[in-house]
């Protein structure tokens, strides 16, 4: 099974991504001209530039995760669609908003990370902030 991860983001945005990784488009430029033969840097300078120019023509960009034996739920689903509305502090702050134990939604959480289906940043006190940086999943049988 092959599941999409898709974002959708202007122009301006994806521009922004671009800055973060690369620091510049000079950086960028260098790195084309060092690595001639990675494709990713080259469609990454073109990508860049033309968003420089059109900053509010819309953006999809896609992550493929291929699972197994993974198998999602509706109360998956659910959780999912709650980290990405409400940005839980921590997977505790999360178990508190969902009216939880968190002992119950710790595997479940830990389980979709495994799968990729969302990431861990550095929340506060050492604490992992779960996240969901995608607006919708399209899954391919």
């Amino acid at each position: 099974m092959r599941l999409k991860l898709v974002k959708e983001m202007k122009g301006r945005e994806f521009v922004q991504k671009m800055e973060e990784q690369y620091d510049s488009l000079d950086k960028l430029q260098k790195l084309v001209e060092k690595y001639p033969g990675n494709y990713l840097y080259s469609l990454d300078l073109d990508d860049w530039m033309y968003f420089l120019e059109h900053p509010d023509d819309p953006v999809k960009q896609t992550d493929v995760l291929f699972v197994d034996k993974f198998k999602i739920g509706m109360s998956d689903l659910e959780l999912l669609n709650t980290i990405k509305k409400e940005h839980p502090k921590s997977i505790r702050n999360l178990s508190h908003i969902l009216n939880k134990d968190i002992k119950s939604v710790q595997p479940k959480v830990q389980k979709l990370a495994e799968s990729g289906l969302l990431k861990f940043e550095p929340g506060p006190k050492n604490a992992k902030k779960p996240v969901v940086n995608y607006d919708k999943i399209e899954i391919e049988i």
